[in-house]
């Protein structure tokens, strides 16, 4: 059965309703509550995971949405911008935009395409929850807060919203939180904490 219909944006048209990628995306829970308090119109997502991704297209028809490594499609939006000399990826990252499909290649959007920018980095490495917190996996998660980090720079959105766990304040004894701000802050963004 279709998804039901999605409820009207509460956007008068005049701008309100921000054109947003979520990374991260998952099923679009978080775009979903930024699009229904009004703030957000999804129109881009990437998500590495095959059936999250098929269930967020489902929750988002007219969004594009990107099912790889959000590095992979960093790494082609810079190149597709002309900025494919500033990004320094691994071989097998530039060997994935090497090979992606054109039509991926020419929907990926341009800086100043992306109004907002929201995402949940993967929180394992940070939860006290997780008895496996200091595995390489975990490690392999917690650089995700940089790629995040990268596509704000990058992009350049008038708003972001970065949401994690509540641990991600104090693991690593706060550097990885300084690291966050610092490097928010040395872009240009003011940054608030809640």
């Amino acid at each position: 059965a279709p998804p039901p219909a999605r409820p009207a944006s509460k956007s008068t048209g005049d701008g309100v309703s921000l054109a947003t990628m979520d990374i991260f995306a998952g099923c679009g829970g978080l775009s979903e509550g930024m699009h229904l308090a009004g703030a957000a119109h999804p129109k881009w997502a990437i998500e590495y995971e095959a059936p999250a991704a098929e269930a967020y297209k489902l929750n988002n028809p007219d969004a594009t949405t990107f099912v790889d490594n959000c590095n992979v499609i960093l790494a082609a939006a810079m190149r597709k911008a002309g900025c494919g000399d500033d990004c320094e990826a691994s071989d097998s990252c530039m060997e994935a935009v090497d090979a992606m499909e054109k039509s991926t290649f020419a929907s990926l959007p341009a800086p100043g395409d992306v109004e907002f920018l929201c995402g949940g980095p993967p929180c394992q490495g940070y939860s006290g929850m997780n008895r496996f917190n200091k595995g390489n996996w975990s490690m392999v998660q917690n650089s995700m807060v940089m790629s995040y980090l990268s596509f704000c720079d990058f992009y350049r959105p008038r708003y972001f919203l970065l949401e994690n766990v509540r641990n991600f304040v104090s693991h690593n004894k706060s550097f990885t939180f300084r690291l966050t701000l610092r490097s928010l802050l040395e872009v240009g963004y003011s940054v608030r904490i809640g």
